[in-house]
């Protein structure tokens, strides 16, 4: 997948920003802390994933003073379809985010997700490594929505049920098991079915993502540790592949908890991912700062791999404020790696612009560079 162009309307501190000229390989996007750099990926994971990598709430990426907002996104698939992408966000209440694809108007985010792939650094995603299962369950939720809509599917009935399961018992709190147990059977029912699927499909794309890990991290590191991962299904050590007799074996242990705490203790809301820098050290544990960036960069090129295998589609890399965070050495490698041919077009924040001009050549076409100030961009060096 190749992003052509963006046109931002009332998006952060962009007014009126149309974004043309971008390169098929490296795309570097400079300027001061505050000039509207991230937003242009932000924008981009808008038109990919349907929201932003930096916050949960649509209303913020309003323009202050402004009702709306849209992104237009014109891409091209590897089989050189186009593909674009228009999304326009009103302010409410309620608010409102309207989704076209190829001038269609679509109903779900779902029908969106994982035609144009992408992965996305930034110094924030490092609580994968070093935060709580959450963070790497939003890990999980994350690459395999886009590798699979059955699963994203699931993802979003799971979240249905669980939430009006979570409802019922914590109205009910206190209450005798025999009152609530019928009130709460139907979204048992659908917790333990599509928590289930996502529990296979998670313990499968373990298996799968192990050896892609090891190989990243053994081209990005010179060291002899051998990371991995561990899949635990609601954080047991357990080797059940039954996971439907798994979910009703521990919704029966924890009926009378669940009533007393009014909320659901079983399910793939408590799964754990488990990352080693050796087979004995969990890397949340033990992991040095320098382990700690280089296995949260090798699990962003495996999941670029992993991706790019699952959709049958090169994703596109968004690396915000990466640089700053990482030392020389890695640097240049996550650089060098990013103009190689293993992988696709990548996008690049950064307040540095020297780095770039000494490593790049932005003759060849290959790359692009661009200022951004004050929510505008402007090409500093165009290819040929």
């Amino acid at each position: 997948m190749l992003a052509h162009s963006l046109h931002l309307q009332n998006f952060r501190n962009h007014s009126d920003t149309s974004v043309s000229g971008l390169a098929p390989k490296i795309n570097v996007f400079v300027g001061q802390n505050g000039a509207g750099k991230t937003s242009i990926l932000e924008a981009l994971s808008l038109a990919t994933l349907t929201k932003s990598f930096t916050t949960h709430s649509d209303s913020v990426l309003i323009k202050k003073e402004e009702q709306s907002l849209s992104v237009d996104a014109r891409f091209q698939t590897d089989l050189g379809v186009p593909h674009n992408v228009k999304i326009e966000i009103t302010l409410g209440p309620p608010i409102r985010k309207s989704i076209f694809a190829n001038s269609e108007r679509i109903r779900s985010a779902a029908d969106l997700v994982g035609i144009a792939p992408v992965v996305i650094l930034t110094p924030d995603e490092k609580v994968i490594t070093g935060g709580g299962p959450s963070e790497r369950r939003r890990f999980l939720n994350m690459v395999l929505s886009q590798a699979s809509r059955a699963y994203l599917e699931d993802e979003l009935e799971y979240r249905r049920a669980l939430k009006q399961r979570n409802a019922i018992l914590s109205r009910q709190q206190g209450r005798s098991l025999s009152y609530i147990q019928p009130l709460i059977a139907p979204w048992t029912e659908l917790v333990r079915k599509h928590g289930a699927r996502i529990m296979r499909r998670r313990a499968s794309f373990t298996e799968e993502f192990r050896p892609r890990l090891l190989a990243w991290y053994s081209k990005l590191s010179q060291s002899r540790e051998e990371p991995s991962l561990q899949y635990l299904p609601m954080g047991l050590e357990s080797v059940a592949t039954d996971y439907e007799a798994l979910l009703a074996s521990e919704a029966s242990k924890c009926e009378t908890d669940e009533i007393r705490r009014g909320t659901t203790l079983f399910g793939p809301h408590r799964d754990e991912l488990l990352l080693f820098v050796n087979p004995t050290q969990e890397a949340r544990l033990y992991a040095s700062q320098g382990q700690h960036k280089t296995l949260l960069v090798a699990m962003k090129l495996a999941e670029f791999e992993y991706l790019r295998d699952a959709a049958s589609e090169t994703p596109i890399l968004l690396l915000d404020d990466v640089f700053s965070e990482l030392d020389d050495d890695r640097a240049h490698q996550l650089l060098d790696l990013a103009a190689s041919e293993e992988l696709g077009q990548t996008f690049i924040t950064s307040t540095e612009r020297s780095r770039f001009e000494k490593k790049l050549d932005f003759s060849s076409g290959d790359h692009a560079f661009f200022e951004v100030s004050s929510g505008t961009v402007a090409p500093i060096l165009r290819g040929a």
